[in-house]
Formats: structure tokens, sequence, C-alpha cells
């Protein structure tokens, strides 16, 4: 920690301190740049490392990190300085930068200030990915033909990902949007650092081993290629791979791809993509049900009508289509139009009657000549639809 210069920290009296002693932030911010510009051991030095976290913005300059087995500083190489024949920088090159340390006086963070930049070859992290990745692939982990479909209509959906991260909250904004009643179970886990693999392994095999997860979502958020390299972890990539229920990733930004991403069976660009791709709409599951039972009533319907069609036509040549009509109107105000139970008896009796059976003449004719007389009396025809429906009955079975 820095204090100003001549005070003891133990004895330190702000009474006593001339206020031109105090530094504010930046003007120490100032103060370290300096020393580091006047430190020689720090300009013009050469640094070997493997470029990460790559970006080429559209002022022209470009900014990334250079790293090794240890450590991490930021770099920037700006475009004035950028003169020469154009090299294609990309994250996993091995190169030599020739710069100054210097302060980023906004933040205080010291960073590289790039004057030229050397290739020499991919980094050894880059390779060790490669080589991994180029294994799994030949053994298949990543073919098409191996991803399992994601349910319809799951019953239950799995969540691996950090406790109050963004992605917990993107994904539960969507599930709120689209299923607010989707039954969800949370596996919080360390997705960053040494112990993150094996959690996330642990993780996975609990919700694979339950018996009503239909599919788990393995989410993080934005970060930098370093925070995502827990993702590349080859035994979590066989887990995910070996997985019985479907595995959906939502792991950083469309850019960020990971072995993680390869093996699951579905990639997402984010976690609230992953969740849409799992999540069902249940405004668009309820308007397809209601088309489904329109179009199953139309049909319905259309049957019924083509069978009525068909049978008017067979009846109407032989006995004329009044008494038919006189039967039909019956067993619609006895028995209603729904009754599938009574429509069998009512069609036999129905039959019975276009073939002049005495008994549903007579049966006609009584109905038609007492129901005016009921209307009069009882405002309504409920009393002799139930007398006729019980009457209906007998004569149905005396004549079945």
């Amino acid at each position: 920690m820095l204090y100003a210069v001549g005070i003891n920290p133990e004895i330190a009296d702000l009474g006593n301190v001339d206020p031109n002693d105090i530094h504010s932030v930046t003007a120490l911010s100032q103060d370290l740049k300096q020393i580091l510009s006047q430190t020689p051991q720090l300009n013009d030095i050469l640094v070997k490392g493997e470029i990460s976290n790559f970006s080429a913005p559209t002022s022209g300059h470009i900014y990334f990190d250079l790293k090794d087995e240890s450590s991490i500083i930021a770099c920037a190489f700006f475009s004035h300085l950028q003169t020469g024949d154009r090299i294609d920088l990309s994250n996993g090159l091995q190169v030599i930068a020739i710069g100054s340390v210097t302060v980023y006086e906004i933040k205080s963070k010291y960073q590289l200030n790039v004057k030229k930049i050397i290739p020499i070859g991919d980094g050894i992290f880059s390779l060790k990915l490669r080589q991994c990745r180029d294994k799994l692939e030949g053994e298949g982990l990543f073919r098409q033909d191996r991803k399992k479909p994601i349910p319809r209509l799951p019953r239950k959906v799995g969540i691996i990902t950090s406790k109050d991260s963004t992605a917990i909250k993107d994904i539960l904004n969507v599930v709120s949007t689209r299923f607010p009643k989707m039954n969800l179970l949370m596996a919080y886990v360390t997705i960053q650092g040494i112990d993150a693999p094996s959690n996330i392994i642990q993780a996975l095999w609990t919700l694979i081993k339950m018996r009503d997860i239909d599919a788990i979502v393995l989410a993080r958020g934005g970060g930098s290629s370093e925070d995502f390299m827990v993702f590349n972890d080859e035994e979590l990539v066989r887990v995910i791979a070996s997985s019985t229920k479907p595995v959906i990733t939502g792991i950083g930004h469309e850019r960020d791809v990971c072995l993680a991403d390869l093996a699951a069976d579905v990639r997402a660009s984010t976690p609230s993509n992953a969740a849409i791709a799992v999540i069902p709409d249940f405004q668009e599951l309820r308007n397809n049900l209601l088309y489904l039972k329109q179009s199953l009533e139309r049909s319905y319907k259309s049957n019924l009508i083509a069978l009525d069609v068909k049978e008017k036509a067979a009846y109407k040549g032989e006995y004329g289509d009044k008494p038919r009509k006189k039967a039909c109107y019956i067993a619609t105000a006895v028995y209603g139009e729904d009754d599938a139970w009574q429509v069998k008896k009512l069609r036999k009796f129905r039959d019975e009657t276009l073939s002049n059976h005495w008994m549903g003449r007579f049966f006609i004719e009584v109905y038609y000549a007492v129901s005016p007389y009921f209307v009069l009396l009882f405002k309504d025809l409920k009393p002799l639809n139930f007398i006729a429906r019980k009457l209906l009955d007998i004569v149905a079975h005396k004549i079945g």
C-alpha cells in the first residue's frame, strides 16, 4: 500500500498532514504510469506468450491477452503502429510481442503497448486443445447421428449453472415467459477454477440418474476464453456424450464454442437460447390444441352430415322424407344430438318406424298431439321429453 512521502502510517494524523501530500486516484495512476515509462527494464522489451481473448474492433486497434502456464498480461496494439505486412492474429497463436509496459489510467491496470508482433507458431494451449478435439472427434463423440432429440414437452428439466449468475436469471426469465409452471431442478455448481470440471460432472451424473428428468441444460454467461477452458475438459466432454438424457449447452456467446458444445445434443449460442430450445411455449401449445380441437369438430360434423345424407338418400326413395323428419325431430328433442349411447337405439327405432311399425307410428302421433298442450301448461317441453325418453326406451326395446 502506498502512503504520502514522509508519513508514518502508524502515527499518521490527518490534522498534521499537508493536503498536497494526499494523492487522488488519478494522480496515483499517473504517477505509476510515469514510473513505468522511466524504467528501462519495462520499455521496448520482448514478451513471448499465447494470444487469447483476441478482439479487433472497427477502430482498427487490436486488443488481446498474452498468457503462459501461470500468468496473463493485457496487450494493446494501436492502429498507427501496425505498419508493414498485415499479420493474421487469432487466439491460440504463439507470438513474440515487442513493446513497453504502461498503465491504462482509467482503470489503473498495467498493460503491454505493443509496437511489433512476430508469430512463432501455435501456442501450447492451442495445440493441446486441438489434439484433444481430434482425439474425441476420431472416437465419434461429435457425430450428428448420435445426438438425441429434445422432448417436445419435458416433465422436468435439470439446470446446471452457478448460483446467482446472469445465466440462471436469463433462463428463469425465459421460463416465466414461455411456460411458468414448468418443473425445474437446479444443480448449482462452480463453473470456474480447478474444481469446476469435477463439480459439473458430478451434477451431470446426478441428473442423468433421475428418472423424471427429461432434459439437461448446462449454461454459463459470457467471459474470457480462459473462463471457458473448463468446458474443454476431456472427462466432462465424455460424460456429456455418454448421457442418456439430451444435453443442451448455452455457454458464453455465439463466438464461444467449446468441446462441450460439440458433444452436446443441442448447442445454443446463449443461456437464454438454451432455455428456449427445451422449454415449450405454453401459448403455442394451447393454440395448437385449439386448432386440433376445431379440426376434429369439423371432421366429426362433416362425417355426420355425410352419413345423414347417405341414410336420407337410402330411405327417401322407399318411404319418402316426411316420416324420417318426424322421427329425427323426436330423436333430437328427446335425447339431443350428442348422446352417443342412445343414437344406436334411435337408429334402430327409426328404421322400424320408417318400416311402418304400428308402435312407432303411434308414438310419433302421440308426441305431436300432446306437445302443444305441454308447452301451454309448462311453458317448456322438458316434462314431456322426460316422459317421452322413458317411453322411447320401452318402444325401442320392444321393437328392437
